[in-house]
């Protein structure tokens, strides 16, 4: 067996823990104590500096190129780079880790670390989120629906706090309007009579508040039954009514400018609470960000798209005077939904929701 080199006299040079760039020197001979020691404390350093960083799926309920989907990868790259890799949120797309109606749940068990949850399919296990779910149920312009995210999100902690899951961010889905297969629904006596397809009970209930008869249907079938005839219209928006080629089907929209339903990101509380403190204000600071900008971004989308259905197919702008008669006659709606609301964080979801509405 080859003998080991004997160290070099004198001075001697001895690396930091983990390749650091600076060097000590010792010219005294270390004891057996001190060698321990150093050795010691270079191995908890070095498991310390090993330590990789944390990965967290984010699960994304459709296809990357979705706006939604682009801003959440863009929250999550920020978020990566601002904590240098320590904290990194993996999209996951087209609702491959949890199915929409099951994001809030997956997250709260802990099933999945996070997701960006949608409000209609919560709204069944939070009520009070039914406001925000329903056509009109957030403003669009006085105020601005960035301001509004903004003054609610606090009682949207609140509510999701209680389901074992942290908010972080909140964008809504702009420009609400109906995809029709003969004509435009212009005016709101137009809906009298009409088979309309609507998204979950409140959104029937407007849609019965105007004396048309509302079509419960999934998402993936609204193309068939609109070409079949089994329904009139579509509750829909301007991206998706491209994005689905309903036009070809549908090609008369009618642009009422509701602001409804929204998207929030959210996390699991385990996973929130193992972040450090300087982290999750980190955190706190970029999701902060994104409600504002990201709310921004989708209202130039949604005017953009508007843009590019009145070349694709018929586009008819509401007045501003139908879209408040719109809103008056579904008071009553909103009304009722409110008078359901009993738990104290829900009551101040609704009230703030309602003088907004004003």
């Amino acid at each position: 067996m080859t003998e080991a080199p004997s160290p070099p006299q004198g001075r001697r040079t001895v690396m930091p823990p983990c390749g650091g760039s600076a060097a000590f020197s010792r010219e005294e001979k270390m004891t057996t104590l001190s060698i321990r020691s150093l050795l010691l404390t270079c191995a908890a350093s070095c498991l310390a500096c090993a330590a990789t960083a944390e990965e967290y799926p984010y699960a994304l309920p459709f296809n990357a190129g979705n706006e939604f989907s682009q801003l959440g990868v863009e929250w999550a790259e920020s978020v990566a780079e601002a904590t240098d890799g320590a904290v990194t949120f993996t999209p996951d797309f087209n609702g491959g880790l949890v199915s929409i109606p099951e994001a809030l749940d997956a997250v709260g068990s802990g099933v999945v670390p996070s997701a960006m949850a949608v409000v209609s399919a919560m709204s069944g296990v939070v009520p009070s989120f039914a406001f925000i779910e329903m056509g009109g149920g957030m403003p669009t312009d006085t105020p601005p629906t960035e301001e509004a995210m903004t003054t609610i999100f606090p009682d949207i902690e609140n509510l999701l706090d209680a389901q074992d899951v942290k908010a972080l961010w909140i964008i809504p889905a702009f420009g609400g309007g109906l995809a029709c297969r003969d004509g435009f629904i212009k005016t709101i006596d137009d809906w009298a009579g009409k088979k309309i397809r609507a998204a979950g009970r409140w959104q029937a209930k407007q849609v019965e508040a105007l004396g048309g008869s509302p079509v419960a249907l999934p998402a993936s079938d609204i193309y068939t039954a609109l070409q079949n005839g089994t329904v009139d219209c579509s509750l829909t928006v301007p991206t998706i009514f491209l994005a689905s080629s309903m036009y070809e089907v549908a090609p008369y929209f009618s642009g009422y400018e509701l602001t409804g339903n929204a998207l929030i990101t959210i996390v699991g509380k385990d996973i929130w609470d193992d972040l450090t403190d300087e982290q999750r204000e980190t955190v706190d600071s970029l999701s902060a960000e994104m409600t504002v900008t990201g709310t921004k971004h989708l209202r130039e989308i949604n005017e953009a798209a508007l843009e590019e259905v009145e070349t694709t197919a018929k586009l008819y702008r509401v007045t501003p005077e139908d879209r408040e008669r719109l809103a008056r006659a579904w008071d009553p709606v909103f009304e009722e939904l409110a008078a359901g609301i009993s738990d104290d964080a829900g009551k101040s979801l609704i009230q703030k929701l309602s003088e907004l509405r004003q």
